[in-house]
């Protein structure tokens, strides 16, 4: 008879802790998914996104269901390498080139316009350096040098460089006179080396709210398994 009564309790036992995991396998993967989905409703209203990249990079891993003990249990979420950006987003930090040298920051111009468009594939950096007009050692006065780089930049549709930007030259005039006179719009920016990013949470407080109804999941998964 107490062996009768042991295999009981063991059996119950096994089958309790069956529930357990699946229950908390299904759990946290409902909770992730309820906080990505948080996520990318924060960033979608709180940010300047020009595309969908950014939301569509806002993932979360699930718990497979061959996990075998409680502490196994886990599914994270969070932005992909490719948007590693939102990392210094959500903590601040500072934003350097990965190359080194200066950051290249693109003027609104290189958007149409709106900082809420992408740049323009035609405004590149790569697209854009082939086509600065260099100087030439042949000019008397910076002066000289500038107008004459101007003058081909006009003609040619291309560019300049002037104290670490990079201008795009039109209507360039010469008036009887003998004055020059060209338009030049900024259209890259290269005078720093690093810029500074203010912490912005979208993923903390996304994860915060998702996890509020956790022990409400995990009673109805329970209740919903055999």
């Amino acid at each position: 008879m107490a062996v009768k009564i042991l295999s009981s309790i063991n059996e119950v036992t096994n089958d309790v802790h069956r529930r357990f995991i699946k229950a908390g396998i299904n759990t946290v993967n409902i909770v992730a998914a309820n906080a990505r989905k948080n996520a990318i409703q924060n960033v979608q209203q709180n940010f300047t996104l020009r595309n969908n990249f950014t939301t569509r990079q806002i993932q979360f891993t699930q718990c497979g269901q061959n996990v075998q003990t409680l502490n196994q249990i886990k599914s994270e979420v969070g932005a992909t390498e490719k948007a590693g950006y939102m990392a210094r987003q959500e903590q601040g930090g500072v934003k350097r080139n990965k190359n080194g040298g200066n950051l290249i920051i693109p003027n609104t111009i290189t958007r149409g316009g709106s900082n809420s468009k992408p740049v323009r594939r035609a405004y590149y950096y790569n697209n854009i350096k082939p086509r600065i007009v260099r100087g030439s050692t042949k000019f008397s006065s910076h002066k000289a040098a500038l107008v004459a780089r101007a003058f081909v930049a006009a003609k040619t549709q291309g560019f300049i460089r002037m104290n670490n930007s990079i201008f795009k030259v039109s209507n360039f005039r010469k008036a009887k006179s003998g004055d020059v006179k060209f338009r030049s719009a900024e259209i890259l920016n290269l005078r720093y080396t690093q810029t500074i990013t203010p912490k912005k949470e979208w993923l903390e407080p996304a994860s915060e709210v998702a996890a509020r109804d956790m022990q409400a999941i995990f009673n109805q998964q329970m209740d919903l398994t055999n």
